[in-house]
């Protein structure tokens, strides 16, 4: 704007030593001129480009809020049928959507919950209060881009964009909570816990076949082929006719699939080794069964926790402890001599002393020695025999003192420390982990010769000429803040004379509390 104000040239081409492309030090290379800055892009608008300098601060917010609200104005006022939050970027996003992409709570819960109040704009509009009564609010709203009915929507970004920050604080935002609560408890969870049952009498049938299977004769093969190749068919089928990416379960269904397909094989061609893929399946099926915790609250923020402690802190105590158990077992299998040759007389049996000496003779061995010392089950009589005895039981003095006392004790505060913190966010990933449920569960192909149900009703927005149809969901909501402020005209009289401090306004007590529900008769169509 300051460039056309002062007649600058906006077609003049940056062609200076920091806009071309060198090998050292720092340039910006999009391009001479502005169209080719604008073929390097990505394609963003403002609306875009202000989604990506939020950063969810107070003033930042505030800020970028405005400018927004004062874009989609004047945006309205050139052209009313314009629709500039529909124009997407080259990776196909919304401002909405790429609020949801890159974690901006604030700009996010802006966008859902704008409510223009000035009926010229009312169309811009993506909240609307059907009605009141005291602090309760009857809100609409349009779900555009929110359900997952429609492609790459905000709540299949949350739910399968793994790397999206602030995912569960997302979900918890209106109207995604109330529209993942309706789904769950209108359809989803009958589906969910109808799959718990199938899953379940799959592993009860599997179990027994593997529990009882054959260990000898070629009379029962094909019976053993059936009823484990079966499974993996039906697991792999599963699987092939979905049209989701890779999530978690998946690849878990995958696995499970594939190794009662080799279990199968291998049994069919006479491989005792059969059995590595059957006890390999029957193990990840069996864990599998966390899943559909998630279905309980009080099960799913416990699984959490569970989930945060491993992640976080036990696997940073294996990192640690793999090094202290490789570094002190290579240490005393080179000091006491123990490292094993390449050939022995089996004929002739070993000494006393010699098995003594012994004792740290593998790296496999002394590793599981030196495991057992740190659960607190080892034996330092093993040490009195062998060579640079005094040494050795120094070694493995500091090795328990490193790993017994210093590194479990320090898992235990970690883990507890967790726990603590994790228990103050925990109900909101749970809420996360049941929307992908939900949304797997929705998207799943048993359910697809179902019609699809939709959630919310789909109501005209605009003047009898010109309709602008949407989806929308009503939300009840509670708001005891704005009631507050609304009435702090009330007072409490001793002498019960006046219940109004402004009596000249001719307001009775009760209209003072906005009893009277208010409807959008006007504007919103509902018929």
């Amino acid at each position: 704007k300051v460039l056309v104000e002062n007649k600058a040239d906006v077609h003049i081409k940056a062609s200076g030593h920091f806009f071309q492309p060198h090998r050292k030090g720092a340039y910006f290379y999009f391009g001479e001129l502005p169209l080719s800055l604008a073929a390097y892009s990505i394609g963003n608008t403002v609306l875009h480009a202000l989604v990506m300098v939020a950063n969810d601060t107070e003033k930042n917010t505030e800020l970028v809020i405005n400018m927004y609200d004062m874009i989609l104005m004047k945006g309205a006022e050139m052209d009313p049928a314009s629709k500039l939050e529909e124009i997407v970027n080259r990776k196909q996003l919304t401002p909405l959507k790429l609020a949801a992409k890159t974690g901006k709570v604030e700009i996010l819960k802006h966008i859902l919950h704008r409510e223009m109040k000035d009926p010229k704009f009312q169309h811009l509009s993506r909240k609307f209060t059907e009605w009141t009564y005291g602090p309760i609010h009857i809100s609409l709203y349009d779900l555009t881009s929110v359900d997952s009915c429609e492609e790459n929507s905000v709540l299949e970004i949350l739910a399968y964009s793994s790397n999206t920050p602030n995912r569960y604080k997302m979900v918890a935002l209106e109207p995604l909570n109330k529209l993942l609560q309706h789904k769950w408890e209108s359809f989803i969870r009958k589906r969910f816990f109808f799959s718990l049952f199938l899953h379940l009498i799959f592993m009860f049938i599997y179990t027994g076949t593997a529990y009882y299977r054959p260990l000898k004769g070629e009379v029962t093969i094909f019976k053993q082929m059936d009823a484990f190749g079966n499974g993996g068919e039906f697991e792999l089928v599963s699987f092939c006719k979905s049209n989701r990416t890779l999530s978690l379960k998946k690849r878990r269904i995958l696995q499970v699939a594939l190794a009662i397909l080799a279990s199968s094989v291998m049994f069919f061609a006479n491989t005792e080794k059969y059995v590595l893929p059957m006890v390999f399946a029957l193990l990840l099926g069996w864990v599998n069964m966390l899943y559909y915790t998630r279905g309980l609250q009080e099960t799913g923020i416990y699984i959490v926790m569970i989930q945060k402690a491993i992640l976080r802190d036990l696997l940073h105590f294996l990192m640690v402890y793999v090094i202290f158990l490789f570094g002190f077992a290579t240490a005393l299998i080179i000091l006491t001599g123990g490292a094993p040759h390449s050939a022995h007389n089996t004929s002739v049996p070993l000494s006393d002393d010699s098995k003594d000496q012994a004792v740290y003779s593998g790296l496999f061995q002394t590793a599981l020695l030196l495991f057992r010392f740190t659960i607190g089950m080892g034996d330092l009589e093993y040490n009195e025999n062998v060579k640079y005895s005094d040494l050795a039981m120094l070694l493995v003095l500091l090795f328990v003192i490193l790993t017994y006392i210093l590194l479990l004790n320090m898992l235990i505060a970690l883990m507890s420390e967790t726990v603590t913190n994790v228990s103050g966010y925990s109900q909101s990933v749970w809420q996360l982990q049941r929307a992908i449920a939900i949304l797997e569960i929705e998207k799943n192909w048993i359910w697809c010769w179902k019609k699809t149900q939709r959630a919310g009703c789909y109501l005209p927005i605009g003047s009898e000429d010109k309709k602008d149809q949407r989806w929308f969901f009503r939300v009840e909501e509670v708001n005891w803040d704005d009631w507050n402020e609304e009435l702090d005209a009330l007072r409490e009289d001793p002498m019960g004379s006046d219940l109004l401090e402004d009596s000249s306004s001719g307001k009775t007590g009760a209209t003072a509390g906005r009893a009277v529900p208010t409807r959008l008769c006007d504007f919103l169509s509902c018929g």
